[in-house]
Protein backbone atom coordinates (compact mmCIF):
# COMPACT_ATOMS: atom_id res chain seq x y z
CA UNK A 1 0.00 0.00 0.00
CA UNK A 2 3.05 2.73 0.71
CA UNK A 3 4.22 1.60 -2.31
CA UNK A 4 1.38 2.55 -4.30
CA UNK A 5 1.25 5.81 -2.63
CA UNK A 6 4.60 6.73 -3.16
CA UNK A 7 3.77 5.79 -6.89
CA UNK A 8 1.36 8.09 -7.16
CA UNK A 9 2.90 10.46 -5.22
CA UNK A 10 6.19 10.17 -8.04
CA UNK A 11 3.64 10.62 -10.80
CA UNK A 12 1.83 13.87 -9.81
CA UNK A 13 4.87 15.31 -8.73
CA UNK A 14 5.47 14.61 -12.64
CA UNK A 15 2.77 15.79 -14.21
CA UNK A 16 3.13 18.70 -12.11
CA UNK A 17 6.63 19.51 -13.30
CA UNK A 18 5.59 18.50 -17.17
CA UNK A 19 3.01 21.34 -16.97
CA UNK A 20 5.18 24.10 -15.03
CA UNK A 21 7.77 23.45 -17.77
CA UNK A 22 5.40 24.29 -20.51
CA UNK A 23 4.07 27.25 -18.67
CA UNK A 24 6.83 29.31 -21.01
CA UNK A 25 5.55 28.19 -23.85
CA UNK A 26 2.02 28.88 -22.41
CA UNK A 27 2.79 32.26 -21.87
CA UNK A 28 4.41 32.85 -25.28
CA UNK A 29 1.36 31.66 -27.25
CA UNK A 30 -1.01 33.93 -25.28
CA UNK A 31 1.47 36.77 -25.71
CA UNK A 32 1.42 36.16 -29.61
CA UNK A 33 -2.33 35.68 -30.09
CA UNK A 34 -2.91 39.18 -28.02
CA UNK A 35 -0.30 40.51 -30.12
CA UNK A 36 -1.30 39.20 -33.54
CA UNK A 37 -4.86 39.81 -32.03
CA UNK A 38 -4.73 43.61 -32.69
CA UNK A 39 -5.47 43.17 -36.47
CA UNK A 40 -8.77 42.88 -35.49
CA UNK A 41 -8.59 46.42 -34.26
CA UNK A 42 -7.77 48.12 -37.39
CA UNK A 43 -9.67 50.99 -38.71
CA UNK A 44 -9.02 50.17 -42.38
CA UNK A 45 -9.23 47.61 -45.36
CA UNK A 46 -9.56 47.37 -49.33
CA UNK A 47 -13.16 47.52 -48.90
CA UNK A 48 -13.16 50.36 -46.77
CA UNK A 49 -10.31 52.48 -49.26
CA UNK A 50 -13.02 51.33 -52.46
CA UNK A 51 -16.03 52.78 -50.67
CA UNK A 52 -14.61 55.73 -49.22
CA UNK A 53 -12.84 56.96 -52.22
CA UNK A 54 -15.93 55.84 -54.56
CA UNK A 55 -17.69 57.81 -52.02
CA UNK A 56 -15.25 60.95 -52.12
CA UNK A 57 -15.59 61.31 -55.95
CA UNK A 58 -19.21 60.92 -55.80
CA UNK A 59 -19.74 64.14 -53.67
CA UNK A 60 -16.89 65.84 -55.62
CA UNK A 61 -18.97 65.12 -58.70
CA UNK A 62 -22.05 65.72 -56.90
CA UNK A 63 -23.31 62.58 -58.15
CA UNK A 64 -26.91 61.80 -56.18
CA UNK A 65 -27.73 58.22 -56.37
CA UNK A 66 -30.75 56.26 -54.43
CA UNK A 67 -28.18 53.71 -53.35
CA UNK A 68 -23.98 54.08 -53.20
CA UNK A 69 -22.78 51.86 -55.69
CA UNK A 70 -19.21 51.19 -55.69
CA UNK A 71 -17.11 48.70 -57.40
CA UNK A 72 -15.63 47.05 -54.72
CA UNK A 73 -15.39 43.36 -55.10
CA UNK A 74 -11.92 42.88 -55.88
CA UNK A 75 -11.03 44.61 -52.68
CA UNK A 76 -13.31 42.55 -51.15
CA UNK A 77 -11.37 39.54 -52.24
CA UNK A 78 -8.17 41.27 -51.11
CA UNK A 79 -9.85 42.02 -47.74
CA UNK A 80 -10.59 37.91 -47.95
CA UNK A 81 -6.96 36.79 -48.54
CA UNK A 82 -5.64 39.10 -45.78
CA UNK A 83 -8.12 37.63 -43.18
CA UNK A 84 -7.15 34.41 -44.29
CA UNK A 85 -3.35 34.64 -43.31
CA UNK A 86 -3.97 36.17 -40.00
CA UNK A 87 -6.14 33.25 -39.40
CA UNK A 88 -3.88 31.32 -40.54
CA UNK A 89 -1.12 32.87 -37.60
CA UNK A 90 -4.04 32.54 -35.23
CA UNK A 91 -4.53 29.09 -35.64
CA UNK A 92 -1.22 28.14 -35.10
CA UNK A 93 -0.42 30.08 -31.94
CA UNK A 94 -4.08 28.33 -30.36
CA UNK A 95 -2.55 25.46 -31.36
CA UNK A 96 0.89 25.70 -29.81
CA UNK A 97 -1.81 27.46 -26.75
CA UNK A 98 -3.29 24.49 -26.21
CA UNK A 99 -0.44 21.52 -26.57
CA UNK A 100 1.08 23.47 -23.58
CA UNK A 101 -2.45 23.82 -21.80
CA UNK A 102 -4.17 21.20 -19.66
CA UNK A 103 -7.13 22.08 -21.75
CA UNK A 104 -6.75 20.38 -24.78
CA UNK A 105 -10.35 21.08 -26.02
CA UNK A 106 -10.57 24.69 -24.64
CA UNK A 107 -10.12 25.44 -28.89
CA UNK A 108 -12.36 24.38 -31.25
CA UNK A 109 -11.29 24.60 -35.01
CA UNK A 110 -14.66 23.92 -36.49
CA UNK A 111 -14.76 25.64 -39.66
CA UNK A 112 -13.61 23.91 -42.89
CA UNK A 113 -10.24 23.68 -43.65
CA UNK A 114 -9.66 27.73 -45.68
CA UNK A 115 -7.93 27.78 -49.49
CA UNK A 116 -6.03 31.09 -49.41
CA UNK A 117 -8.19 32.48 -53.28
CA UNK A 118 -6.96 34.69 -55.42
CA UNK A 119 -7.29 38.75 -56.07
CA UNK A 120 -6.15 41.45 -58.33
CA UNK A 121 -4.71 43.35 -55.48
CA UNK A 122 -2.51 40.98 -53.69
CA UNK A 123 0.10 38.74 -55.88
CA UNK A 124 0.84 35.16 -54.14
CA UNK A 125 3.34 32.65 -55.39
CA UNK A 126 3.80 29.08 -54.85
CA UNK A 127 5.46 29.54 -51.66
CA UNK A 128 3.16 31.16 -50.21
CA UNK A 129 0.20 28.82 -51.51
CA UNK A 130 2.23 26.03 -49.99
CA UNK A 131 3.15 27.69 -46.49
CA UNK A 132 -0.36 28.72 -45.70
CA UNK A 133 -1.47 24.94 -46.03
CA UNK A 134 0.93 23.53 -44.63
CA UNK A 135 0.49 25.65 -41.66
CA UNK A 136 -3.37 25.24 -41.38
CA UNK A 137 -2.44 21.54 -41.30
CA UNK A 138 -0.18 21.86 -38.73
CA UNK A 139 -2.55 23.55 -36.54
CA UNK A 140 -5.74 21.25 -37.27
CA UNK A 141 -3.36 18.40 -36.21
CA UNK A 142 -2.59 20.44 -32.88
CA UNK A 143 -6.20 21.19 -32.09
CA UNK A 144 -7.61 17.40 -32.76
CA UNK A 145 -5.20 16.13 -30.59
CA UNK A 146 -2.87 14.64 -33.00
CA UNK A 147 0.12 16.31 -31.85
CA UNK A 148 1.36 15.27 -28.06
CA UNK A 149 2.66 17.74 -25.20
CA UNK A 150 6.03 15.92 -25.73
CA UNK A 151 6.07 16.15 -29.57
CA UNK A 152 5.76 20.75 -29.00
CA UNK A 153 9.44 21.42 -30.08
CA UNK A 154 8.29 19.31 -33.08
CA UNK A 155 5.27 20.88 -33.81
CA UNK A 156 7.39 24.68 -34.10
CA UNK A 157 10.18 23.23 -35.54
CA UNK A 158 7.88 21.91 -38.38
CA UNK A 159 6.04 24.89 -38.55
CA UNK A 160 8.69 27.51 -38.01
CA UNK A 161 9.09 28.44 -42.04
CA UNK A 162 5.55 28.21 -43.29
CA UNK A 163 4.89 31.26 -40.19
CA UNK A 164 8.01 32.92 -41.19
CA UNK A 165 6.76 33.15 -44.91
CA UNK A 166 2.60 33.73 -44.18
CA UNK A 167 3.89 36.64 -41.81
CA UNK A 168 6.49 38.13 -44.17
CA UNK A 169 3.96 38.44 -46.84
CA UNK A 170 0.66 39.48 -44.33
CA UNK A 171 3.37 42.44 -43.15
CA UNK A 172 4.26 43.44 -47.03
CA UNK A 173 0.49 43.65 -47.89
CA UNK A 174 -0.09 45.88 -45.08
CA UNK A 175 2.86 47.84 -45.27
CA UNK A 176 3.05 48.10 -49.15
CA UNK A 177 -0.25 47.06 -50.56
CA UNK A 178 -2.92 48.97 -48.17
CA UNK A 179 -0.28 51.81 -46.97
CA UNK A 180 0.03 52.61 -50.64
CA UNK A 181 -3.41 52.74 -51.09
CA UNK A 182 -3.68 55.46 -48.29
CA UNK A 183 -1.03 57.67 -50.18
CA UNK A 184 -2.86 56.94 -53.46
CA UNK A 185 -6.01 58.86 -51.72
CA UNK A 186 -4.31 61.31 -50.10
CA UNK A 187 -2.97 62.53 -53.59
CA UNK A 188 -6.31 62.52 -54.95
CA UNK A 189 -7.39 64.66 -51.79
CA UNK A 190 -4.54 67.02 -52.35
CA UNK A 191 -5.31 67.45 -55.97
CA UNK A 192 -9.26 67.95 -54.79
CA UNK A 193 -8.61 70.87 -52.40
CA UNK A 194 -5.65 72.31 -53.88
CA UNK A 195 -7.83 72.92 -56.92
CA UNK A 196 -10.49 74.36 -54.46
CA UNK A 197 -8.38 76.73 -53.28
CA UNK A 198 -7.52 78.56 -56.31
CA UNK A 199 -11.50 78.66 -57.08
CA UNK A 200 -12.91 82.15 -57.71
CA UNK A 201 -16.15 81.27 -56.86
CA UNK A 202 -15.73 80.51 -53.10
CA UNK A 203 -15.03 82.86 -50.27
CA UNK A 204 -12.37 82.40 -47.49
CA UNK A 205 -14.27 80.75 -45.35
CA UNK A 206 -15.59 78.47 -47.89
CA UNK A 207 -11.87 77.82 -48.43
CA UNK A 208 -10.89 77.31 -44.77
CA UNK A 209 -13.90 74.94 -44.01
CA UNK A 210 -12.32 73.01 -47.36
CA UNK A 211 -8.86 73.13 -45.43
CA UNK A 212 -9.87 71.64 -42.40
CA UNK A 213 -11.73 68.72 -44.18
CA UNK A 214 -8.61 68.07 -45.58
CA UNK A 215 -6.14 68.32 -43.16
CA UNK A 216 -8.65 66.33 -41.08
CA UNK A 217 -8.44 63.58 -43.60
CA UNK A 218 -4.78 63.79 -43.52
CA UNK A 219 -4.80 62.99 -39.91
CA UNK A 220 -7.22 60.10 -39.79
CA UNK A 221 -4.96 58.24 -42.43
CA UNK A 222 -1.50 59.64 -40.57
CA UNK A 223 -3.34 57.34 -37.81
CA UNK A 224 -4.82 54.41 -39.46
CA UNK A 225 -0.35 54.36 -41.36
CA UNK A 226 0.21 54.28 -37.69
CA UNK A 227 -1.73 51.45 -36.93
CA UNK A 228 -0.46 49.28 -39.59
CA UNK A 229 3.46 50.62 -38.54
CA UNK A 230 2.82 48.81 -34.99
CA UNK A 231 0.81 45.92 -36.22
CA UNK A 232 3.47 44.76 -38.56
CA UNK A 233 6.38 45.67 -35.91
CA UNK A 234 4.33 43.02 -33.87
CA UNK A 235 4.06 40.60 -36.19
CA UNK A 236 7.52 40.69 -37.25
CA UNK A 237 8.61 40.66 -33.63
CA UNK A 238 6.56 37.55 -32.88
CA UNK A 239 7.96 35.58 -36.02
CA UNK A 240 11.36 36.37 -35.45
CA UNK A 241 11.42 35.67 -31.62
CA UNK A 242 9.75 32.10 -32.78
CA UNK A 243 12.33 31.26 -35.58
CA UNK A 244 15.30 32.19 -32.77
CA UNK A 245 13.68 30.30 -30.05
CA UNK A 246 14.10 27.33 -32.96
CA UNK A 247 17.62 28.21 -33.75
CA UNK A 248 18.66 28.29 -30.15
CA UNK A 249 18.10 24.58 -29.58
CA UNK A 250 17.29 25.56 -25.67
CA UNK A 251 14.53 23.19 -24.04
CA UNK A 252 11.28 24.46 -23.14
CA UNK A 253 12.04 25.11 -19.73
CA UNK A 254 15.10 26.28 -19.49
CA UNK A 255 16.59 29.39 -17.98
CA UNK A 256 17.43 30.59 -21.68
CA UNK A 257 13.76 30.19 -23.04
CA UNK A 258 11.55 31.26 -20.10
CA UNK A 259 14.55 34.62 -19.89
CA UNK A 260 13.85 35.14 -23.92
CA UNK A 261 10.29 34.46 -23.28
CA UNK A 262 10.14 37.20 -21.08
CA UNK A 263 12.20 39.73 -23.21
CA UNK A 264 9.54 39.21 -25.64
CA UNK A 265 6.40 39.63 -23.17
CA UNK A 266 8.53 43.37 -22.72
CA UNK A 267 8.35 44.57 -26.10
CA UNK A 268 5.43 42.92 -27.22
CA UNK A 269 3.40 45.03 -24.25
CA UNK A 270 5.56 47.99 -25.63
CA UNK A 271 3.45 47.65 -28.36
CA UNK A 272 0.20 47.02 -27.83
CA UNK A 273 0.17 49.89 -25.59
CA UNK A 274 1.34 52.05 -28.77
CA UNK A 275 -1.59 50.21 -30.77
CA UNK A 276 -4.00 51.36 -28.23
CA UNK A 277 -2.91 54.73 -27.63
CA UNK A 278 -3.56 54.84 -31.34
CA UNK A 279 -7.39 53.88 -30.93
CA UNK A 280 -7.56 56.91 -28.64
Amino acid sequence: MHQFFRNVVYIASGLALSCTSLVPVQNLSKEALNGIGQFRELDYSFYISCIEDCTFNKTSQFEIERELDCPCESYQSADDQVYQMYLALIDYWEGLYQLSSMDINQYNLNRPMAVLGASNLIQLNEKHLMAFQKLSELSLNAVTGKYRRNKIKTYMVEADNHQQTISDKLIFVLKENLSGLMAIQEEGWYSYYKTMSYDPALNTVDKASAAEDYYNLLEKNRLRNNQIKVLTEIIGLIAEKHHQLIESGDQLNSVNFKAEIGKVSRDLHTLHYAFEQLKK
